[in-house]
């Protein structure tokens, strides 16, 4: 949260650490979602699988500048969301693209990518809290 000087207590060299790991796992939670739409559609007929647009587009949508929704009716416009795009894939006889290996080791990724990104917040998060003075441990 930034006060009215614009400092971010959280900034470093001008990054806001908090919000991009919140944008990053939002990120990961929308792959999540699509990709197991993907492997929930392995038997569909003509269905193509998705995925979302690469995290470094998410970082350049949020440097941009976006316009601001001034009344409820009004749409909002592209920027920082996760869009899902179909992937190229040689289909099946029913017309379906879905490659289960493919999709799990996504899959697998992103997990990794998760488990990755919450230690990383952990840990951050910890040297945050001792640098407050709080330490980290049990009083005797």
């Amino acid at each position: 949260m930034a006060d009215i000087t614009g400092f971010s207590p959280h900034a470093v060299g001008g990054v806001d650490l908090l919000n991009l790991a919140e944008r990053r796992m939002e990120w990961l939670q929308n792959r999540e979602t699509v990709l197991a739409g993907n492997v929930a559609n392995a038997n569909t007929p003509k269905y193509s699988p998705k995925d979302v647009s690469p995290f470094q587009g998410v970082l350049n949508s949020a440097q941009a500048v976006t316009l601001m929704r001034t009344q409820p009716g009004h749409m909002t416009g592209p920027g920082g969301g996760t869009y899902a795009h179909n992937t190229g894939h040689v289909s099946s006889i029913d017309g379906n693209r879905v490659v289960l290996e493919d999709e799990l080791a996504k899959i697998a990724d992103t997990n990794d990518q998760h488990r990755f990104a919450t230690t990383v917040y952990g840990r951050y998060m910890g040297m945050y809290s001792m640098a407050l003075g709080g330490g980290s441990g049990s009083s005797s």
